[in-house]
């Protein structure tokens, strides 16, 4: 909608969030936001893009480091990348296979918001929750179809720039997604949506938080 705001990127700041102890950073309000706007959307398209062929590389290394103990230096390199990729970024499915995409600024510390309480997305997926949701209930309709070139070719721009204020937001509010729109691998859905459950139930903490207290 060419009538919605344009958020830019010095009205948004990051620091603690109060999601919970463990929840890390998190992405907050450094002024008063309307409803239905659009978070720096000038810079949304500027993001990391790991291409398919480097994350399957990158994964087969950082597993085969993992599973032997002389290859703890090995292991120790690429436990950040690793981390920032799989903990900042989203997946999804790019030519038929798996590729990441990690916004290049501050909206990539926008934490999940438990039980329906995120403020960003879109309304067609305000509904869904990680609680409501079937573990075989794949929301984000164009990872669960058929592979499609013409989807996949617009499949980065879509996922950057689709998300928007669900409501007003005041100054100093955090800002909360819906990491539901952001699990793009079918095969791996029920396991991710079990992972936020426990998430929010705080039976675990997030791939960042135990990067940082454990590494």
């Amino acid at each position: 909608n060419p009538e919605w705001a344009s958020v830019p990127m010095s009205h948004l700041e990051a620091r603690k969030s109060t999601v919970g102890e463990f929840a890390g950073r998190g992405l907050f309000a450094a002024a008063d936001i309307p409803k239905h706007s659009r978070l720096a959307f000038e810079s949304s398209v500027k993001s990391f893009h790991i291409l398919p062929s480097s994350w399957s590389i990158i994964v087969q290394l950082y597993e085969w480091a993992s599973d032997d103990e002389s290859l703890g230096s090995v292991e120790d390199e690429l436990s950040s990348v690793y981390t920032f990729s799989d903990g900042y970024g989203f997946h999804d499915v790019l030519l038929g296979v798996d590729h990441v995409v990690v916004d290049a600024g501050i909206i990539a510390f926008c934490n999940h918001g438990c039980n329906g309480t995120f403020t960003v997305g879109t309304e067609d997926e305000a509904t869904f929750t990680e609680m409501n949701v079937g573990l075989n209930e794949v929301i984000n309709e164009a990872s669960s179809q058929v592979f499609s070139p013409v989807i996949a070719r617009h499949m980065r721009q879509a996922l950057s720039i689709g998300d928007y204020t669900l409501r007003d937001i005041r100054e100093g509010e955090e800002l909360l997604c819906n990491y539901l729109s952001f699990l793009g691998d079918s095969n791996h859905w029920e396991e991710d949506v079990t992972d936020l459950r426990e998430q929010c139930a705080g039976e675990t903490i997030g791939a960042i938080s135990e990067y940082e207290l454990y590494d």
